[in-house]
């Protein structure tokens, strides 16, 4: 018996390693566009990170300078804070130097994969016309499809003494899905089997052809040319022909490297160890699962502060044991559980048996990683240029959160504070500014681009929030909030309040993940009468909480300002040129991982008319 299988299972989607590329960014003879203390921001920098950083507005070619020199601003605001963290040793403690360490060896590995994979990539002439031609094509086909290659090669035989392909189809279980030919198109399966295809003739098919998934045998049933009609579909054709051989290319160039670089390595683990981490976080893992009545299938996330509970079950003499056997400068406990709080760790199958395969797939994946940065190091890549720019900035970055993060609980309001808040704000009801967005939160940096694609191409963010936000309360909404002041809902609520009905901003990064947001209502709430204050005391105490933390930041960035001081090149900036696209893109690391393409930052320029006031009396 013939074994069903769908033709999708066997077609190739190749996946880009290293997807986004980003501005070469060097520290010496680069322009500078403002000098905050004694750092500057070049001109890579600011364009590499304006491109690819939700905006508002910036579709608006009216308000492309202003959009300009508010970007510029938020920029030189994360600097201020990163340099103040870094004056108060912030830079020193434990979690920001593993923190420097692990996003260090990230770009290492990145660079290497740069120099070993992407560098060596070279396409002929006769590669391109051979793609060109077979994108121009068309083919249909049928299958036979058995997992047993007995089988097959009977239904080859059977071929060869004459019995119809349509014959043996049609008694197959794959019948049903080929009523009609199958379409293939240049670049949607391997290589390998694509060439077979193209050298078939019409009626000719194939002999077994193995693959991951089974056997099959092809026939071609029929072949059409497609024209080319103008320039823009000349170069569409030029632009995925090269794409697709570059991706074919990288891939045989990324296996090759692979198995070359791994074969001859060999590194142990502990397996006492081994067995006990998989007991501690099983532990966790079931038990947030049954807190949080998480479904089954679906898959439980554990945390960084997760995993700092689990280091803490071990105590220090446990922690400072080895855990990956390298022959120099070993893993540790300690060391392997902080690189699962920065990589992130999650399961769709909870239990034991399967904990203990998925860390063994993690812990696999950790010693291969830092073998490969062991690699760069050895070649110095850690003190090239480029690496060393990706570093300060994605560190510049971690500082100003650090920092900022020191006065999440410093913006404490008492009862008469809120009462007086109340008061305030019923008494002049009309000033209110009332808003309602539709939201999506995730925290998949994939769903993240799989949705602004989807916004793109028209989807109503509503069906999208139904599937994907894990917002549980606007879920059955359609991600839909209601009415609410501006003021509420943080940072969502202060971007919110600046858009127009209709416009999308994200993503914005939150503690609990990524949201993006359309802004579906906005008026002045002029004509519905105040609850009494007991009953929006809690709702008003975040929001006096919230302005306060803000208009006390806004103070700490203009001492900063003041303390460091800042120059800007305004004529330079002017100058510059930016594209009215709001961007966003992931950025695929060589040789695994993946972060947003620059360190997303909220618009922050609302220090600046203070800080310009101080200024002025200064001088």
């Amino acid at each position: 018996m013939i074994k069903c299988r769908c033709l999708q299972l066997l077609i190739i989607i190749t996946i880009l390693l290293q997807s986004v590329d980003v501005y070469a960014q060097t520290s010496g003879s680069e322009q500078k566009l403002a000098k905050v203390g004694n750092r500057f921001i070049t001109e890579g920098e600011y364009l590499e990170r304006y491109e690819l950083s939700p905006g508002i507005n910036r579709h608006n070619k009216k308000l492309t300078e202003f959009s300009k020199t508010d970007f510029l601003y938020t920029l030189i605001a994360e600097k201020l804070w990163a340099l103040e963290a870094a004056s108060m040793g912030l830079d020193t403690i434990e979690v920001m130097k593993f923190s420097r360490t692990a996003f260090e060896k990230m770009f290492v590995r990145d660079e290497l994969y740069r120099r070993e994979i992407l560098e060596k990539i070279e396409i002929t002439d006769e590669e391109l016309f051979e793609g060109y031609t077979k994108n121009s094509t068309i083919l249909k086909v049928n299958f036979l499809f058995s997992d047993d290659e007995e089988e097959i090669y009977h239904l080859y035989n059977l071929l060869n003494i004459g019995i119809p392909f349509d014959t043996i189809l049609f008694e197959s279980p794959e019948f049903e899905e080929q009523r009609e030919p199958i379409e293939i198109v240049y670049g949607q399966m391997d290589k390998n089997i694509e060439d077979s295809l193209f050298l078939l003739k019409i009626e000719e098919y194939t002999t077994p052809i193995l693959t991951p998934d089974g056997w099959y045998i092809f026939i071609l049933k029929n072949r059409t040319e497609q024209m080319l009609r103008n320039v823009e579909d000349i170069e569409n054709s030029k632009n995925t022909v090269g794409k697709i051989i570059k991706a074919r290319k990288e891939q045989n160039l990324y296996t090759e490297f692979y198995y070359n670089f791994f074969g001859d390595k060999s590194v142990d683990v502990n397996p006492i160890l081994f067995e006990s981490l998989a007991q501690k976080i099983n532990r966790v893992i079931s038990e947030k699962k049954k807190n949080e009545k998480i479904k089954d299938g679906d898959p439980v996330y554990l945390l960084a502060d997760e995993v700092l509970l689990i280091e803490q079950q071990f105590g220090d003499d446990s922690l400072k044991m080895v855990y990956i056997l390298f022959d120099d400068e070993p893993i540790t406990v300690k060391s392997f559980l902080r690189t699962l709080a920065y990589d992130g760790f999650s399961i769709t199958e909870t239990g034991i048996v399967k904990l203990r395969a998925i860390l063994d797939l993690k812990t696999r994946e950790i010693i291969e990683q830092e073998l490969l940065a062991r690699e760069g190091y050895k070649r110095n890549i850690h003190l090239s240029p480029e690496v060393q720019a990706q570093i300060q900035m994605w560190f510049d970055n971690y500082l100003f959160q650090i920092l900022q993060n020191q006065f999440l609980d410093s913006s404490y309001v008492s009862d008469e504070e809120v009462y007086n808040y109340y008061r305030s704000v019923t008494t002049n009801e009309n000033n209110q500014v009332m808003i309602n967005i539709v939201e999506v939160l995730t925290d998949s940096l994939e769903l993240v681009q799989f949705i602004l694609n989807e916004l793109k191409r028209g989807t109503d963010i509503r069906e999208l929030a139904k599937k994907y936000t894990k917002r549980e309360w606007t879920k059955e909404r359609g991600g839909e909030f209601g009415l609410f002041k501006a003021g509420n809902y943080g940072e969502i609520g202060r971007m919110a309040s600046q858009m127009e009905v209709g416009d999308i901003y994200g993503p914005l990064e939150l503690p609990e993940g990524y949201s993006i947001f359309k802004l579906i209502d906005k008026r002045n709430k002029d004509d519905v009468p105040p609850a009494p204050f007991e009953k929006l005391k809690d709702e008003y105490s975040v929001q006096l909480s919230h302005i306060k933390l803000k208009a006390k930041m806004n103070n700490y960035t203009v001492q900063l300002a003041l303390k460091y001081g800042l120059q800007i090149d305004w004529n330079f900036l002017n100058a510059i040129e930016v594209t009215n696209i709001n961007s966003f893109a992931i950025r695929r690391l060589g040789f695994g991982g993946k972060i947003t393409a620059v360190p997303l930052l909220a618009p922050n320029n609302s220090w600046v008319e203070s800080y310009l006031k101080k200024l002025n009396e200064i001088q």
